[in-house]
């Protein structure tokens, strides 16, 4: 929720003075690819990384993307919930279909796949089994792993002849699959759950829609 907040304060911050600028982008903007960076994942509170892609421009209606993501605990700058040992991954290919490409700002829509590989180690901690059973261990080894697909529009907005904002949002599904391994000391519990939940309270097998929001700066090569 806080990176979502981050993006939209962005967004209005930055597009009315992009949009006053004057300068000859966008006769070449059509025909560009972009190396792209996403600082804002790192804030994720559950699972921050860092986020760099290549877009290689195909048609002049048609590009093809390539995000890739990893994260530990030197990179988390909010999170107090990554257990003992943090490690995360992910890959991002991404079909975009330029709507005009002599427009100064392009305009996409996107059909984009990801998937996410994500471990742990907890001390001292409980959660609930798939059958809704709960457990305390002592130390216990976590992991996630989640798939699926959004459809996106999204927007290239230069802020100068090189570099830029690629801001974008759509909805999508996900499959996600979460367990606890090698628990020590495993004892079944009664454990009081506020009502809200992190999603590191259970394990289990999960499919559902899944929101896309946020925004990359990239050079234009």
């Amino acid at each position: 929720m806080k990176t979502h907040l981050s993006v939209l304060l962005l967004f209005l911050m930055v597009v009315p003075h992009a949009f006053s600028q004057e300068n000859d982008v966008s006769g070449q903007s059509g025909a560009s690819s972009y190396i792209t960076f996403s600082p804002f994942s790192s804030f994720d509170i559950y699972a921050p990384r860092l986020r760099v892609g290549y877009i290689q421009h195909v048609t002049p209606h048609l590009k093809m993307g390539l995000d890739m993501g990893y994260g530990n605990k030197e990179i988390a700058f909010l999170s107090n919930h990554l257990g003992d040992s943090y490690r995360l991954w992910e890959v991002r290919p991404e079909f975009y279909y330029v709507l005009n490409p002599k427009t100064r700002t392009l305009k996409y829509i996107a059909a984009e796949l990801f998937y996410i590989d994500q471990a742990n180690i907890f001390s001292n901690g409980e959660y609930q089994a798939e059958n809704g059973e709960d457990f305390r261990y002592d130390r216990a080894r976590y992991q996630r792993q989640k798939y699926g697909m959004h459809l996106k529009f999204g927007l290239f907005l230069n802020l100068g002849q090189k570099v830029g904002l690629n801001f974008y949002g759509g909805i999508g599904f996900r499959w996600r699959k979460s367990e606890y391994l090698d628990a020590e000391n495993l004892e079944s519990t009664d454990v009081f759950r506020e009502w809200y939940s992190s999603m590191y309270d259970g394990e289990g097998r999960d499919f559902g829609p899944n929101p896309s929001l946020g925004v990359k700066f990239y050079y234009r090569l």
